[in-house]
């Protein structure tokens, strides 16, 4: 309040005028309205920079009384595969106060002729267990090899060689033309730890895939397009083929079925505008009667009072009404609206008896439906017994709020429970799947 007053920041000037305005309007026209908000924003700043003072002196501490000095000198290397790492230091040279910051470049580790070796021996045998893929075995090969390009998790590499050449492509798949009493194709391996190689060696006897004669068309049709693309490689386009094994094929670029999928979204969207505006209705209504349900108990004890003090039937409507719009504006409840509009269907000509009724009935809860009928019949007899009538409506409808009250709290609980499933589903896979991956 000093800063803002100190400053004039909650008067208008040249560059807040529009703001002032907007602030104004939107506080009903509170004049204090602009030096709160500048107060308010005030307290933000400073409370942030009080907080960002103290973290940054927490900081300092903590750094200031942490151990900085490496352990025996000793950094650890990044380990193979990683890569070399850079590490910002800072030097104390003996004898000098002032402290050097220096950048050094760290190795990555390297294996020892040894550990090479037995890498080597790991990938030979990872890899005879993998090579074969879905076939039973390297004696007859009729799908795609696994030709991998690292092994041992990244420690050793591979690159691959086929003999002859076209047969086996380089990652795996049947590519050439096979006899079919089978090929023997050699496969050879360059694997590579470090600057060490090995080269490993196996034979494969590739027979023809067994295809149906639909995969064989498409065989021959890719065959037919690396072929055309081969013969047109110097052109600006590519001429696909017309025939291939006797049977004429027409391309097209695939349908892209916007419309289809604008009509889907659009038949969506208006289920889910009639669906969400009912739903919306509903919960509205339910609102409106639950609202109503709770006020009847507050609104019997009001006119038990008034007319027990010697108001009128329409005096006491009247007063429980009007005093509740003022108090509350247009907050005011469902059932307090439609009293206030009862009063001002009275005063527009309508008779009172007929104004209660209608009151009632608008309302549509049997509770105000009995009370709009028993304050128009008490209008020809007299109020007499009308207040003891009123606080035994009181006390009976407080009974059904509170049963109402209960469940309400129970169908909370009811949606609280698929949350707490799902909460419960988490923490399983939190405590599982840890488990399987360390088996």
């Amino acid at each position: 309040m000093f800063l803002v007053d100190r400053l004039a920041l909650g008067k208008p000037g040249k560059g807040n005028q529009e703001l002032c305005q907007e602030l104004t309007a939107l506080s009903m026209g509170n004049q204090n309205a602009v030096r709160e908000y500048y107060i308010k924003k005030a307290e933000f700043a400073i409370a942030a920079a009080v907080i960002g003072i103290l973290a940054a002196g927490v900081c300092f501490f903590i750094e200031s009384g942490a151990e900085r000095r490496l352990q025996d000198q000793m950094l650890e290397r990044p380990g193979y595969g990683e890569g070399d790492r850079n590490e910002e230091l800072d030097v104390k040279i003996a004898g000098e106060e002032e402290v050097q910051s220096l950048e050094i470049t760290v190795q990555e580790r390297k294996y020892t002729n040894k550990e090479k070796d037995e890498l080597f021996a790991q990938a030979v045998t990872e890899l005879e267990k993998i090579i074969q893929g879905k076939n039973k075995s390297l004696d007859e090969v009729r799908q795609a090899l696994v030709f991998p390009e690292s092994l041992q998790n990244g420690a050793v590499t591979a690159d691959w060689v086929t003999v002859p050449y076209g047969i086996v492509d380089e990652d795996g798949s049947i590519i050439g033309n096979v006899q079919e009493d089978g090929t023997l194709v050699e496969l050879q391996a360059t694997l590579t730890c470090g600057e060490k190689e090995y080269e490993y060696m196996a034979y494969a006897k590739i027979y023809p895939p067994d295809l149906t004669a639909e995969e064989k068309l498409l065989q021959s049709i890719r065959k037919g397009v690396k072929a055309a693309d081969e013969r047109d490689k110097y052109g600006k386009t590519v001429r696909l083929p017309d025939e291939v094994d006797g049977t004429e094929i027409t391309w097209e670029r695939p349908s892209e079925n916007l419309a289809r999928t604008v009509l889907a979204l659009m038949i969506l969207a208006v289920a889910c505008i009639i669906a969400g505006s009912d739903l919306l209705v509903h919960q509205k209504a339910e609102n409106r009667k639950n609202q109503l349900a709770i006020d009847y108990p507050d609104l019997m004890w009001k006119m038990a009072m008034l007319i027990g003090a010697g108001l009128t039937i329409r005096g006491a409507f009247t007063r429980i009404a009007f005093q509740n719009q003022k108090e509350q504006g247009a907050k005011m409840g469902y059932a307090y609206k439609e009293m206030a509009g009862a009063c001002y269907e009275m005063e527009s000509g309508i008779p009172e008896a007929e104004a209660y009724e209608r009151f009632g009935r608008r309302c549509q809860l049997p509770e105000y439906i009995r009370l709009g009928s028993y304050l128009s019949q008490n209008l020809k007899k007299g109020s007499r017994g009308l207040a003891e009538f009123l606080e035994k409506e009181a006390a009976s409808s407080l009974e059904e709020r509170k049963n109402n009250a209960r469940k309400m709290g129970e169908k909370a609980g009811t949606k609280l429970l698929f949350p707490m499933m799902l909460m419960l589903g988490i923490v399983l896979v939190v405590l599982m799947v840890p488990a399987f991956l360390s088996i």
